[in-house]
Formats: C-alpha cells, sequence, structure tokens
C-alpha cells in the first residue's frame, strides 16, 4: 500500500459522519482491540461506506460480512506500526534499522508521516472477509494481517494454488470494487473508498474524506 503515492491528492471535505457499526447487521472482530493494540472495541466508518456495505450484503446474502478494522485513529496506526516493527526486528537481527523500517511500510503506513494520511484514519478504509450462514470464514488463503506475498489481492489468479480461495477472493473483490471501492494489491482484505487513494487510483482530482482526529471523534 505504501509505495502508492497519493499525497498529492487534494481533500475536499464533504463531512460524511462516522456511524457505529453495531448499528448494522454486520458481523464484528475488532482484531486491534483483541490484540492489544486499540482500547476500545468499538467500531465505525463514514455512513456512506457502511451503507454501500449493506447494499454489497445484502446482494451477496447468505453471506455476511465480517469486519476486523474500520476507522483507526494515528494513535492506534503507531501501535501497530511498532508491534509490526517489532516483529520484524526479531524475525531479522540481521537487517537495518531504515532497511525493516521500510518493509515495515509495505503493510502498515507509517503513522508519524504528517504529510500522509493513513487511509484508515479517514474512516473510508475497511479490512474484511466473508463469514457463511454457520458464521465460518470463507477461505481466502490467509489470516487477516497475514504480512507476506500470498496476502497479494491476486496472488492466487497469478499462482498456482487453490482454485476455491481464488474463486473466494474473486467473488469479495468483484462485489466491492463493482460497488465502487478500491482493492489493495497487497492485502486482499483491505477496501477504500473517498480517500486520497481511492481518488489516485481512480484518477479522481480530489478525494471526499480527509483524516479526523481522534479528539474529534463524534460519531452520529
Amino acid at each position: 500500500m505504501t509505495a502508492v503515492e497519493f499525497e498529492h491528492v487534494v481533500i475536499r471535505e464533504n463531512g460524511d459522519a462516522l456511524v457505529d457499526l453495531r448499528d448494522y447487521p454486520f458481523d464484528l472482530c475488532p482484531a486491534y482491540f483483541h490484540r492489544g493494540l486499540s482500547p476500545t472495541s468499538a467500531m465505525y466508518l463514514r455512513r456512506t461506506v457502511a451503507d454501500m456495505l449493506l447494499d454489497i450484503q445484502r446482494d451477496l446474502a447468505p453471506l455476511t460480512f465480517r469486519i476486523w478494522d474500520g476507522y483507526r485513529p494515528r494513535s492506534v496506526q503507531s501501535n501497530i506500526y511498532l508491534d509490526y516493527l517489532a516483529t520484524l526486528r526479531t524475525a531479522h537481527p540481521e537487517k537495518e534499522e531504515a532497511e525493516l523500517r521500510k518493509e515495515a511500510e509495505i503493510f502498515v503506513t507509517e503513522p508519524a508521516n504528517p504529510r500522509r494520511i493513513p487511509p484508515h484514519s479517514t474512516g473510508g478504509a475497511v479490512d474484511l472477509t466473508l463469514v457463511d450462514r454457520a458464521g465460518h470464514e470463507l477461505d481466502l488463503g490467509t489470516p487477516f494481517d497475514h504480512f507476506g506475498p500470498e496476502s497479494a489481492a491476486l496472488y492466487f489468479e497469478e499462482h498456482a494454488g487453490s482454485p476455491r480461495v481464488r474463486d473466494n477472493r474473486r467473488r469479495l473483490r468483484d462485489a466491492m470494487i463493482g460497488a465502487g471501492f478500491r482493492c489493495d494489491a497487497d492485502e486482499w482484505w483491505h477496501f477504500d473508498f473517498g480517500s486520497q487513494i481511492w481518488a489516485a487510483h481512480h484518477n479522481q482530482p480530489e478525494a471526499c474524506y480527509g483524516e479526523i482526529d481522534e479528539r474529534d471523534l463524534r460519531p452520529s
């Protein structure tokens, strides 16, 4: 994700409010709360994004969205980044710090860069999968936050592997892209709408979602 340039895109904030996803019929699984990286289990998205997901879910019935993450303030972004960086340091003690940070940014936006708004901090990014009637996740090939090449959205299109995984990813990806979302190339579970990275991907001159500071968080 972070290799994509999007800071140049102008933001014209449209004021679309955050909504509490507990008011929607999604399967909520706040991954970073469960891992101790977020202080709250509450999950939010921009109202338009949540409503779009609801429409997609109706089309995919009887499947349901399991949502792992939505709006994410920079404080939580920092926790995730530092946690992953620590994992990389342990796994690769021979690598220089600059190399480790570059590797970390393939999957997690570095939160201290004031020029770059992490997509999740806009409330327009969502991490999700699909579950069946029994609440079992469809086989998408990797767990959430598996930071490896197999997590690439098109990995099973370009490499030999499970046709079932390939088809499940296609089903999720096609539904989300068809509704107007951007699919992240490195993470099959990550989709964007309205943010700078979404606008850059679609060659739009402006983004409609800017950063929401957690001090101003007032879901409606």
